[in-house]
């Protein structure tokens, strides 16, 4: 009841999810949640969004606003791709769901699953330079296609919501039918050949085309997560130090 009368105030409106989001205080995706029952308004958060509409916390929580009001000015967000999303109860703030290379093969069956994303790990990151309001997911990627990160290594992603328009040579974090999760630098092809090409950084990795119907969810990187530190600055200096005398003794 409480999704159903968010999005139908809101449409009465004519506000967009951002632009209530903003009102509100909160962020876009959180609004989005509450609005197709994946996560729970708290109550002072209730209380907010009741004041900001005029109506009372019994109409909001209790009663279906789309019969006692009409449905004029109701707007779909039917094109929105739904995402399942965790929100911290204490502060109504989306968190970071981690998808370790351990849980792939399940996040293929469950990334639509409310309960399934629920039970993956899950953090906050407030820092400012990352997008404050977008989905954000950490991928642990295996392989070594896109070197010099490797494998085990944790790519922080943002979700893209329209398919089509991810791209541009960026790495991203695809989530696909039948080849599971990649990691790839994406040109869009969408508009003459309905494909993405997917290039790796390691050379010895071909790039290939892609369909975009077999692409079922997209992140765009943002960031990267290494616990392996690379040798310092002074082993490889003392790397390639070696490798000239080597080379200077075969001279001589």
């Amino acid at each position: 009841m409480i999704a159903m009368n968010i999005k139908k105030l809101r449409g009465e409106k004519n506000l967009t999810q951002s632009q209530l989001a903003d009102k509100l205080g909160l962020n876009r995706s959180v609004i989005g949640a509450y609005e197709e029952g994946r996560a729970e308004p708290r109550m002072s958060t209730l209380i907010t969004i009741a004041s900001y509409f005029n109506v009372s916390l019994d109409e909001l929580v209790l009663n279906d606003l789309a019969k006692a009001k009409g449905v004029t000015g109701f707007s779909s967000d039917a094109a929105l791709r739904v995402l399942p999303i965790t929100v911290d109860r204490d502060t109504d703030k989306e968190l970071i769901t981690v998808v370790p290379v351990k849980a792939a093969a399940g996040y293929l069956d469950g990334y639509g699953d409310v309960d399934y994303i629920e039970n993956l790990p899950r953090f906050s990151m407030p820092i400012q330079e990352l997008p404050q309001d977008q989905s954000l997911r950490l991928f642990q990627i295996a392989g070594d296609s896109m070197l010099p990160l490797p494998d085990g290594a944790y790519v922080l992603g943002s979700f893209v919501d329209e398919i089509a328009s991810a791209g541009g040579g960026d790495p991203h974090v695809v989530v696909t039918r039948n080849d599971g999760i990649v990691f790839k630098r994406v040109e869009n092809r969408v508009n003459n050949k309905g494909t993405f090409r997917m290039i790796s950084e390691n050379t010895v990795f071909e790039p290939y085309d892609l369909a975009m119907e077999e692409v079922v969810e997209i992140w765009k990187a943002r960031a990267y997560i290494l616990f392996d530190l690379p040798n310092t600055t002074v082993d490889r200096f003392k790397e390639i130090q070696s490798t000239l005398e080597r080379i200077e003794s075969k001279i001589n």
